[in-house]
């Protein structure tokens, strides 16, 4: 029988909360001491499962005789360092989720395997005596578009390259002999740019100057800078002075983006900048890919990571910098499972390395800017535009009484006219993709609805199909009211509404819509933005993709559609929300050397955050917000923490939280409000009902008390509720 040795905490793979004590075998086959961030596989009743050891101790509250011991080390070294393990066991804790889980969901997709997989690699091409034959009929548009795609790539293309209904259907081709398909072993490699010259960065002005010189007045402690620059003013350039200066030192810099795949310029600029020390990580690459970005930053420094948010888990050897570009995105708050927000955490992990972190954006959030108020920031503004652009010129047009032609004002189609006749560039920005928001009968007010989610369904003229943008429910559009027989009549519009509608208006004037439904391949956003950028594109059309960092120096004219959306949401963020994403797709106009003005269509042209706006101030936008929320004691002044219920039946979610209310008022401290039980503003999704119970505290450490009360006394008492608390949410939806 083996001897006990020292007690080792391990996260395990599964849900709990905290790590789990286990003793470390007194035996040649483990070595001694017991090394943090090593995998090993441990007894779990009746069950072996994997986890990672996160710290020794030298007693447990388990007399030791109830401990059992490790059974097998997966790795010769460990995976992380101490110091990373100590950085996701405090986030797990704050965010509370499961330890395990949140190591878990870090590791690259081999690592959570417990071994290497490499599957192979499938590679498609047209069979060459059949290569220049057009399809017959009895291939579906879908199939007959794939197969011109895969025509393209004489060498063939790889499965991977594919979406999964992509794969299904070239699969499907192969078998029946459309397609040949062959396979070849995965060979792995790091995704970095291409070989070649480092590109000097463009000369900077005096104010971006004084941000770089701002940033690095230290780069061997713990320094937050908030680097609020307007549209078009360069920050992309200091990001790459800052880091030039911590790469050249030997350490490695990490730039998280909000969404890598919309941002090809940025992504591009940062590859010609910094060449092949440049590495590339986030969901889309192949697992083997993000296997090599891991091995390398772990064992050296020197490297630039451009990442999503899973990139601030990396195991960086020698990390010098982190930048956060769009802090204000919420594409960088996790709305599922580990519910983290990393720009809060990437500030968090640089005051444990003790490393510069800098935020980047052009509307800043309020908490941000509250934290530099509060000193805690340092602020760094840019307030002209780089170069020869020019901040555009705003003017609201009120929609009140108007009859719209596809949602389009009088107007406005004259003012459009009016760029194009001078060779300017349009881009017309409505959040809200389809053709219109819902479909109506007239005559008896029959309304299209999904029923999982009991909210309208989205017309899909091009598909004539109706589509639920939250559960994604599809249905075939019926011709006539299922009720009275009547002709149904599309309400609202939608992106594919108003291209309609301009390619109507303005026949032979090249016209592209970016939204979620047109770009489906990372070629098509590709062909999209260079159409628009070469100038044969003229008019784009789209969602909030257009606001994501792109920049188009031909831009003239920016048309806001819909400027009201926000402004009086029941969701205490929404009108912040509204403002960013206003002021972001207003700064594609005005780039180049011809002036740039912005049109916003609105009902509520009197509303006071739309003068702030239409002053072209987000600043003081931003400081009305401030000072409701400071009045209201709502975040940034408080911390918020959501408790929801989810379940198939209503009654028993309303009941869980009732039930938790009522026991847990109380206990808790006075100093902390609860809101609800409340349905939440879509109570139900996707055939779940959700109800909300809000907590609201004056500090961190008070919401995290109350948290812990929820967790540690109450369950859900029946197996069909589901609890999710979400600590700092980004949304009451």
């Amino acid at each position: 029988m083996t001897s006990s040795g020292p007690i080792v905490e391990v996260a395990v793979f599964c849900p709990n909360l905290e790590p789990l004590d286990y003793l470390w075998p007194a035996d040649s086959r483990f070595r001694q001491p017991p090394e943090v961030g090593i995998r090993v596989r441990v007894p779990l009743g009746p069950r072996t499962v994997a986890g990672i050891v996160v710290g020794r101790k030298h007693a447990s509250p388990l007399p030791v005789r109830k401990l059992r011991a490790i059974r097998e080390v997966l790795d010769p070294q460990p995976l992380l360092t101490e110091t990373l393990c100590a950085f996701v066991l405090w986030a797990s804790r704050y965010y509370r989720y499961p330890a395990g889980l949140a190591f878990q969901g870090i590791l690259p997709p081999a690592l959570k395997q417990e071994r290497s997989r490499k599957r192979p690699v499938r590679i498609f091409w047209v069979p060459p005596e059949t290569g220049a034959v057009e399809p017959t009929g009895r291939l579906g548009a879908a199939s007959r578009a794939l197969l011109a795609e895969v025509a393209r790539n004489p060498e063939g293309l790889e499965d991977r390259a594919l979406d999964p209904a992509g794969r299904k259907r070239a699969r499907t081709l192969a078998r029946r002999g459309f397609l040949l398909r062959r396979e070849r072993p995965v060979e792995p490699g790091i995704p970095t740019a291409p070989e070649g010259r480092e590109r000097c960065t463009i000369p900077l002005n005096a104010e971006q100057l004084a941000a770089v010189r701002a940033i690095l007045k230290t780069t061997a402690d713990f320094r937050c800078t908030l680097l609020d620059g307007v549209t078009g003013s360069g920050k992309t350039e200091v990001y790459l002075a800052v880091a030039r200066a911590i790469l050249d030192a030997g350490r490695s810099t990490l730039l998280l983006l909000p969404e890598i795949a919309l941002t090809p310029q940025l992504t591009s600029r940062i590859e010609e900048a910094f060449g092949s020390r440049v590495l590339i990580y986030h969901s889309e690459r192949s697992p083997e890919e993000r296997q090599a970005v891991w091995d390398a930053v772990r064992e050296e420094g020197g490297h630039c990571v451009i990442g999503t948010r899973s990139a601030l888990f990396l195991p960086f050897a020698r990390l010098g910098l982190i930048v956060v570009d769009e802090e204000h995105d919420s594409s960088f708050k996790q709305q599922d499972g580990f519910r983290y927000s990393a720009r809060d955490l990437a500030v968090y992990r640089a005051r444990q390395l003790c490393i510069p972190v800098v935020l980047g954006s052009a509307t800043p959030s309020l908490e941000s800017l509250a934290n530099t108020q509060a000193g805690r920031y340092q602020h760094v503004h840019l307030t002209r535009r780089a170069g020869l652009g020019q901040t555009p010129h705003w003017s609201l047009v009120d929609i009140r009484g108007q009859k719209l032609t596809g949602g389009f004002s009088d107007p406005t189609l004259k003012i459009m006219e009016t760029h194009l006749a001078s060779d300017g560039q349009i881009l017309v920005y409505l959040n809200r993709r389809g053709f219109a928001r819902s479909l109506l009968c007239p005559d008896c007010g029959w309304i299209a609805t999904c029923t999982p989610c009991e909210s309208p369904l989205t017309v899909h003229q091009r598909e004539h199909r109706l589509l639920c943008h939250r559960c994604g429910l599809r249905r075939t559009m019926p011709e006539t009211c299922p009720h009275c027989g009547a002709e149904l009549r599309p309400r609202g519009s939608g992106t594919e509404r108003l291209e309609a509608t301009l390619a109507e208006r303005f026949p032979g004037v090249g016209l592209a819509r970016l939204d979620r439904d047109a770009i489906t391949r990372r070629h098509q956003l590709d062909s999209v933005l260079e159409g628009f950028r070469s100038g044969v594109t003229r008019v784009l059309v789209g969602t909030q993709m257009l606001a994501k960092g792109h920049d188009f120096h031909g831009v003239t004219l920016v048309i806001v559609i819909d400027a009201d959306q926000g402004l009086y949401s029941a969701d205490f963020r929404a009108a912040e929300h509204m403002g960013q994403q206003l002021v972001q797709v207003a700064g594609r106009a005005g780039r180049g050397l011809k002036a740039g003005a912005v049109v916003l269509q609105t009902r509520h042209p009197e509303n006071p955050l739309l003068h702030d706006l239409f002053d072209g101030s987000y600043a003081s936008f931003a400081e009305r917000l401030l000072e409701e929320r400071r009045e209201a004691g709502w975040p940034p002044y408080a911390k918020l923490a959501l408790l929801v219920a989810e379940s198939t039946d209503s009654e028993a979610a309303w009941t869980a939280l009732k039930t938790i209310h009522r026991e847990l008022g109380p206990t808790l401290d006075p100093r902390l409000e609860t809101y609800g039980p409340a349905p939440a503003l879509h109570p139900k999704q996707a055939g779940r009902w959700r109800f909300h119970l809000l907590l609201k505290a004056a500090s961190r450490h008070l919401l995290q008390l109350g948290c812990t009360q929820i967790l540690e006394r109450h369950k859900p008492r029946s197996k069909k509720v589901r609890l999710i608390l979400d600590v700092d949410p980004y949304s009451l939806d």
